[in-house]
């Protein structure tokens, strides 16, 4: 007799048709890794340069505090751009050694290079030092030169950049009646409160005031 072989199953392969569905939930699988992968890098790239722009923000807030603490009695403002005298700049042009580190700093607010937004520029002059109690102009040598630092972005793509300050004027009753003005004449008295307004595209950051008593400390 002749021994029989007993096979194994039979190996059976996929079709066509699962060929192709398989391909097919593999590239939508694929495509919605991509697309979530994709939103979650813009995501991150939003919310790392919106975390830049309120960074910058706050830098701008605290040298201008800074300097608006040591400010002298020269202040002059058309809205858009801020100028003061202070005894406290933070930054001086190379080359300036003074005894006193008095500069003219300049805050300006002007449309961004890209066409969106604006950038707030900031810009420092060392200025001479005072005359000493009872010394004659005409006996001390001829001032320096000094020259104006190079302009410096403080922030950029900005939705609002303003400068206002608090004007105590009167009402048409004669009375007392205070209100935020943008132009400030070098002529007149330093106001006693500046207000910044600076915010980002997203605008999520309120105005700051500053306030200065007479011997221009904060």
């Amino acid at each position: 007799m002749k021994r029989l072989q007993h096979l194994g199953p039979r190996q059976q392969g996929f079709t066509l048709l699962e060929l192709i569905v398989a391909l097919a939930l593999s590239s939508l699988v694929a495509m919605v890794g991509t697309v979530a992968l994709s939103m979650s890098s813009d995501f991150y790239a939003r919310n790392h340069s919106r975390t830049q722009a309120r960074d910058s923000v706050r830098a701008v807030e605290r040298i201008l505090r800074h300097e608006w603490a040591g400010r002298g009695l020269r202040v002059a403002s058309d809205g858009a751009v801020l100028e003061f005298d202070t005894v406290h700049p933070l930054q001086l042009p190379k080359g300036a050694v003074l005894p006193l580190p008095l500069a003219r700093v300049r805050y300006r607010c002007e449309p961004s290079a890209s066409g969106r937004g604006w950038s707030l520029l900031y810009q420092v002059q060392p200025l001479p030092p005072p005359l000493p109690v009872g010394a004659s102009a005409a006996r001390l040598p001829p001032p320096t030169k000094t020259e104006e630092g190079a302009q410096t972005v403080l922030a950029a793509q900005l939705q609002v950049c303003a400068f206002s300050f608090l004007l105590q004027g009167l009402n048409a009753q004669g009375q007392p009646e205070p209100r935020w003005v943008k132009r400030w004449e070098p002529t007149q008295p330093p106001p006693a409160l500046l207000r910044l307004a600076l915010s980002g595209l997203h605008a999520d950051v309120p105005p700051v005031v500053y306030s200065a008593d007479r011997d221009g400390a904060r």
